[in-house]
């Protein structure tokens, strides 16, 4: 009778245990998937911080079944039909390291519970958040790096909804497939140079908003690290990078008349002034030689008063 109840006390302390490590980012998200058995299909479903379910820190709990639950930076859905719950913890912290715990609570026997060990890393190849542009009717390509450890992970590329808690799925690649398209997406995976690129094709204005870099792994957990979000602008027209050449008509008539305007200017203006010079040398010349015929003319007129004067002298003396 003691050991039976030491058992059960057991139970409820520890209940059903196994253990997965999953791993995230700074400033990331980490999106973990929790399973459960059939049996356990109609029983509440919680996420938690805690060693032990005693004193174990809720940090959220589903509501309605397949419904979307949210308290501050975690949220939790559950699949019943394919019987697991997704939690997603956003904007990750070193703080968020620790053992977290996936429950079912089923009164008087003991929850069935999942230790989560998060690990949340620095990392030096990734940025946390890059802007890009892109242009209506274009293609646009995304580059994602990743750590060298996920080179055989499955890389997941996804689209942030309105409400900032959510990233809806849009493509993935496997590790035995470097190039995989869907839709106007593709997905190309270069493992030597560690990225992978995203080409979305004729973009839209609806394409515009926030994507996210992530990383897939399906070991004995399955969970989805995102690591860089991607704020894509669309904007209406690309800048032309080539030249403008103007109308050669134009071009010629305007060339002309600078030109003409430029080398007729100084030429009217020496024009003028060498006429103004000659003007004036004319004019000095004209008065001079008006003064020298003035002169003579009146040194004629002395020498004939001066012989007049002597003649008349030689009259009276006569």
């Amino acid at each position: 009778m003691r050991s039976w109840l030491i058992f059960t006390l057991l139970s409820f302390i520890t209940g059903n245990v196994t253990s997965l490590v999953v791993t995230g980012y700074t400033g990331g998200t980490i999106i973990t998937y929790c399973h459960y058995s059939k049996e356990e299909r109609n029983y509440n479903k919680y996420f938690c911080l805690g060693q032990y379910r005693v004193g174990c820190q809720d940090k959220i709990r589903t509501g309605d079944k397949n419904t979307l639950q949210h308290n501050d930076r975690f949220s939790l859905y559950e699949n019943s039909e394919e019987n697991y719950f997704m939690v997603v913890i956003r904007q990750l912290t070193r703080q968020d390291e620790g053992m977290y715990q996936c429950g079912v609570d089923i009164p008087f026997v003991g929850d069935s519970y999942i230790k989560v060990e998060l690990k949340v890393k620095d990392e030096e190849c990734c940025k946390k958040s890059v802007t890009q542009t892109g242009y209506l009717g274009r293609d646009v390509n995304i580059i994602c790096n990743y750590p060298e450890d996920y080179k055989n992970s499955i890389k997941y590329f996804c689209k942030e909804r309105s409400d900032f808690k959510t990233c809806s799925f849009l493509i993935s690649a496997h590790h035995d497939s470097a190039t995989r398209a869907a839709g106007k997406f593709s997905l190309t995976d270069n493992r030597t140079e560690r990225r992978y690129t995203v080409t979305i094709s004729n973009l839209t204005e609806d394409d515009a908003g926030t994507y996210w870099c992530g990383l897939e792994t399906r070991t004995e957990a399955r969970y989805i690290a995102l690591i860089t979000a991607i704020k894509l602008c669309v904007i209406t027209s690309q800048p032309s990078t080539r030249p403008t050449t103007p109308n050669p008509k134009t071009y010629n008539i305007l060339e002309s008349s600078s030109s003409s305007t430029s080398i007729q200017t100084p030429l009217r203006r020496s024009g003028i002034l060498v006429a103004i010079i000659v003007s004036v040398i004319l004019a000095v010349v004209v008065v001079i030689i008006v003064i020298m015929a003035y002169k003579r003319r009146c040194s004629k007129v002395d020498g004939l008063m001066s012989s007049s004067r002597e003649m008349s002298r030689s009259v009276e003396l006569t």
